[in-house]
């Protein structure tokens, strides 16, 4: 197939003069502009399993005094790049402040415990808020996929000298931010 070169060349003229008929038609232009935006909120989840469950394991029922029984867990938390956040623990049993909780057992029978946020026996309870420091735990986001791991101690207040069977608790958990 041949191109006739004139043809070709009436042809760009063409499309070339109605390109150029339709800007001088044009009685002008404006410009302007707008803006893209977006606003980032904090955000944060807590990851609780079984596989975090406090347990004191097996202990004597005659035990006078358990004060040396402890166990620990930690809570995972992810939250936002620079994001601020207070953990709050709370025992079901008790609503404490403090928390302090029992164990409830077999008849009335229960069993103290106690929760800390350290191995020096810092009481971790549920006083705290963004604005105001209390006995929670406080922190600082590091990214919605980096965790950050928050130790919890427990250690059982008194003697087990109670009837034979399984006790147990819960304690809500809750991340303000």
């Amino acid at each position: 197939m041949t191109f006739n070169k004139q043809l070709l060349t009436a042809a760009f003229l063409t499309v070339g003069g109605f390109a150029a008929i339709s800007s001088a038609n044009a009685a002008g232009s404006k410009t302007g502009s707008f803006q893209v935006g977006m606003t980032v909120i904090s955000a944060c989840t807590l990851e609780t399993s079984e596989n975090q469950n406090i347990n004191f394991g097996e202990v004597a029922g005659n035990a006078a005094a358990t004060d040396n029984q402890t166990s620990t867990t930690a809570l995972s938390v992810m939250c936002s790049e620079g994001a601020p956040y207070v953990i709050n623990l709370t025992p079901t049993s008790t609503n404490s402040t403090d928390g302090t909780g029992t164990m409830a057992g077999p008849g009335s029978d229960t069993i103290a415990y106690s929760l800390y946020s350290d191995e020096s026996s810092t009481p971790w309870g549920n006083t705290s808020t963004l604005e105001l420091a209390g006995n929670g735990v406080s922190s600082t986001g590091a990214g919605a996929t980096v965790v950050k791991s928050h130790p919890v101690y427990a250690s059982v207040d008194g003697p087990t000298d109670v009837q034979v069977g399984t006790y147990s608790d819960t304690v809500n958990v809750s991340v303000l931010y």
